[in-house]
């Protein structure tokens, strides 16, 4: 392992205890753990630039790693030291490349290595690949992340032949064993759907729902686990063509720096939540009115 972290820019020193473990069988290095741990982190970095791959454009990361990648002048060794290169470590930005120009300065010195340590999150026994396989993040944000991921919010999420990333199969027996030697908790899939009825069928029933507006940047990878079609007069969904995740919350929008799409749902979402408050307020005032003809018919009788 120290050969090859050294031919990847990876400080070898900061590889995690659970993947230098000796092999009983054959006193080799779990190789295999190194670079199925190896693979998640660049599986994750491209699931969390796909999110934030808006307004799309030639100057997104996204972008500028699939220009990497697809770069034939240079070698896979090459392309890796780069990407690992860019990712942030200790609450760092993440800095963009030249996908033109990636050579260039690109090789983590031995001063300037990658620090794979710092892509774990807290907690005993912590693992990179955890809970949630497009990433759970680093340090206590991702120990909380990959907490609610071992207990109910289950995200099955797997690499299958047809990926672009090494296949990986996810099964909830390994999620299981995570979760029990990281928590001590058993996860549950279904708790928060059989609690809050989450299915198309009970999201149609208006006696179980009513005005939840869901929203799709259907460039979000997470846009095809998501409701994409109205349930019912009041349970609606809005999707964006050119919308990334989250791309209709920003605090300053609609803007210049919008898609068109996007600018029109800020004025949907806007005028969806307006009719909805505003039937409330009237069923209030209603409300209200009635209780004081109550209480004035009671007092005179």
């Amino acid at each position: 392992l120290e050969y090859i972290s050294s031919l990847l820019g990876i400080c070898h020193d900061s590889i995690p205890p659970y993947m230098m473990r000796m092999n009983n069988t054959d006193d080799r290095y779990q190789g295999e753990t190194f670079y199925n741990e190896l693979m998640m982190i660049v599986a994750y970095t491209f699931a969390n630039d796909n999110m934030a791959n808006y307004p799309p454009s030639t100057n997104t990361m996204l972008y500028r790693t699939c220009q990497l990648f697809m770069n034939d002048n240079i070698s896979s060794t090459q392309k890796l030291q780069i990407f690992l290169k860019h990712i942030p470590t200790n609450n760092q930005e993440k800095s963009l490349f030249d996908p033109t120009n990636t050579l260039r300065g690109s090789v983590k010195s031995a001063e300037n290595c990658f620090n794979l340590s710092s892509q774990l999150p807290s907690g005993n026994n912590a693992t990179i690949t955890s809970g949630d396989w497009s990433g759970v993040g680093t340090a206590h944000n991702g120990q909380m992340w990959d907490f609610q991921t071992c207990t109910l919010l289950i995200e099955h999420i797997g690499f299958s032949s047809k990926s672009m990333f090494p296949q990986r199969s996810w099964t909830l027996p390994w999620l299981n064993h995570h979760c029990q030697t990281r928590f001590g908790v058993k996860p549950d899939p279904f708790l928060l759907v059989h609690k809050w009825k989450f299915t198309s069928k009970d999201l149609s029933n208006t006696q179980h729902a009513s005005r939840i507006l869901f929203t799709n940047g259907l460039k979000d990878g997470w846009s095809v686990g998501g409701i994409q079609h109205n349930l019912s007069d009041s349970v609606l969904a809005l999707n964006f063509e050119s919308g990334a995740h989250h791309s209709d919350l920003s605090a300053f929008g609609p803007s210049d720096d919008d898609t068109p799409d996007i600018q029109r749902g800020f004025l949907q979402i806007e005028s969806i939540l307006t009719l909805w408050l505003e039937e409330k307020r009237l069923n209030s005032t209603r409300n209200h009115v009635g209780r004081e003809a109550i209480a004035d018919f009671t007092s005179i009788s």
